[in-house]
């Protein structure tokens, strides 16, 4: 009843008592010297919809769990309302206007990129200097794998990981190894609102291994079948005022909780692989959705609806278990923070700040965002906030918000506020998303009016806030940079040199230094260089990370080979035997 009267209350007053129950002690790292394994448990699509986060429409009790033995983190943002950027930024730390990841999408996608002249699929090819956060990782002794979305704006080089794929699994790396693992769940993605594909992990055809056994995790649903949603018809769910109040625009949002629920599902699935493995106590555990809700007015969108996702971290120890903590944190977070926590100091290139683990640093004022291209069509908005206040710089105001995605167009949700526009009869609240103009700059009191409804940037009262955040948008665009400013046909251009092909990356040399070791070298600057010791690695999925000279037994019959690979570039060719 408590969960049920705070969400009537609204969003602002959750905040509130969030806030009340924030504590200044922020962890630490586990026992020094021991490196902890690293879970991640990523979901799609997905605003604070938990009861663990003040929602009580549905019980998650696997997430509940979760969050009694971790630490909640309600002030936790993309860097974009959509998920190839947020990946980017995810994977490596740099915020995507800064390495050029900023467009949805810039891969899987050559017939409608060439239709926007672009020359086909690309990569954004960041500095010289930067790594996937799992390759530091790797470098660093950890077994990584990825199960298995990628979608980071870039083909991800061999370094990236020891496993990729949908069997990946810490189950699978070598005795005494720590792991850092990720799994991805998609069935809360936009599309299955709406889709008939609604796998588990996503468990597909033939999936059945032992590290998967099936017997252990039946959903019962059939891949050519519709599932019913398994939740009352009659089960109150909040509506937005922004979503139209019919019963199909209901029926989505109730299939949205339907499919939280067979998420939380998932998660308990790896929870208790985990914990059948003896490896809680042993792991720190993330839960994080890669931006919020899938439903109109929320995903691509730079309001909170688009960029506030729940965060749940727990530690082997159980430390500070069950509390809420409302430090500000940006995804370009994750990788400096991840790295701190296990003993590694965070690289100069990192746009983000640690906040946990030995190289913490003092909790951060601002969040950023940024929106560019969504699919084929072109907008340029920033964003900035603080605990409470919102500031929107649109770059083309002349330009309405709503964009007519044939994706999105296919949700009911979004069908049902078209056909009621077409008749004239949609609200303030609705009609605020078809305006033919957006002004300038729009400044939201996100406590007051958490939808983000009432522009405030005109209003003398807010003039001093307008011109704070007005300020830190502008320090954290020269700080970082801002490819948004040219033509991604001329950004592109500038990438590949002026070709129109995908600059290739050099083959990796092999030379000798003064001991007698082997280098590998590429002569293009930034390549990642995996390689291989055949015999020895027959049968491994992954390539070892080139990290520095090295010994092997060339009189003993084993051949070398490698690879080498700028991110943002194609891959060199295989190097000749050695």
């Amino acid at each position: 009843m408590l969960f049920r009267w705070l969400r009537s209350c609204g969003p602002a007053l959750l905040l509130a008592l969030v806030s009340c129950q924030t504590t200044d002690e922020r962890p630490e790292t586990p026992t020094p010297g021991v490196q902890p394994n690293v879970l991640w448990i990523v979901c799609e699509d997905m605003s604070p919809l938990l009861a663990a986060f003040g929602d009580s429409t549905i019980q998650t009790p696997n997430l509940s769990r979760l969050a009694a033995r971790g630490v909640r983190f309600p002030n936790t943002f993309s860097v974009a309302g959509v998920c190839a950027p947020s990946r980017f930024a995810i994977a490596t730390g740099v915020y995507p206007i800064s390495g050029g990841g900023h467009h949805m999408r810039t891969q899987n996608g050559v017939r409608q990129l060439r239709a926007l002249g672009l020359p086909g699929e690309y990569g954004a090819p960041v500095d010289t200097s930067v790594k996937m956060m799992s390759q530091v990782l790797r470098e660093n002794g950890y077994f990584t794998t990825n199960n298995a979305k990628t979608d980071y704006q870039f083909q991800a080089p061999k370094t990236a990981w020891d496993e990729q794929g949908w069997q990946a699994h810490w189950r699978h790396r070598p005795p005494g190894k720590p792991f850092f693992s990720i799994f991805n769940l998609e069935i809360t993605h936009e599309s299955q609102v709406w889709s008939t594909r609604r796998g588990t992990l996503r468990f597909r055809e033939g999936f059945e291994t032992d590290t998967f056994p099936m017997e252990d995790y039946r959903t019962g649903y059939s891949e050519d079948e519709r599932p019913a949603i398994q939740l009352p018809d009659d089960l109150p769910v909040p509506l937005p005022p922004y979503l139209a109040d019919t019963e199909l625009t209901r029926t989505d949002v109730r299939r949205v909780y339907d499919n939280i629920r067979i998420m939380d599902e998932q998660v308990g699935f790896l929870l208790d692989q985990l914990e059948q493995d003896g490896l809680t106590d042993s792991t720190i555990i993330f839960f994080y959705s890669d931006h919020g809700g899938p439903l109109p007015r929320q995903k691509r969108l730079l309001y909170d609806s688009g960029l506030r996702v729940p965060m749940i971290v727990a530690w082997p120890d159980n430390r500070r278990a069950g509390e809420i903590d409302s430090t500000l944190f940006s995804f370009v977070d994750f990788a400096p923070s991840v790295e701190s926590m296990v003993g590694i100091a965070p690289a100069e290139y990192l746009q983000g700040q640690a906040n946990f683990g030995e190289y913490r640093v003092p909790e951060r004022d601002y969040i950023f965002a940024a929106s560019d291209r969504l699919d084929e069509h072109y907008d340029r908005i920033r964003a900035a906030r603080d605990h409470r206040f919102k500031y929107l710089r649109n770059y083309y105001p002349e330009r309405g918000y709503y964009l007519p995605l044939v994706y999105r167009e296919q949700m009911a949700s979004m069908q049902e506020l078209l056909r009621l526009r077409d008749e004239g009869r949609l609200t303030d609240a609705q009609a605020e998303w078809f305006r033919n103009r957006k002004p300038t700059e729009e400044l939201f009191d996100t406590r007051n009016d958490p939808h983000e409804l009432t522009n405030l940037a005109g209003r003398p009262e807010y003039a001093d806030k307008l011109t704070e955040l007005r300020a830190a948008m502008d320090a954290w665009l020269d700080r970082v940079g801002d490819r948004g400013a040219v033509p991604e046909v001329e950004m592109v251009q500038e990438f590949w040199n002026g070709s129109d092909e995908m600059p290739l990356t050099g083959r990796p040399q092999l030379r000798r230094d003064s001991l007698g070791r082997f280098i590998l070298e590429s002569k293009t600057p930034g390549a990642q260089i995996a390689y291989r010791i055949l015999p020895e690695d027959q049968g491994i999925e992954g390539w070892r990370v080139y990290t520095g000279p090295f010994t092997f037994n060339t009189d003993g019959g084993d051949t070398l080979r490698a690879v080498a690979q700028r991110i943002g570039y194609r891959e060199s060719g295989l190097s000749e035997g050695w």
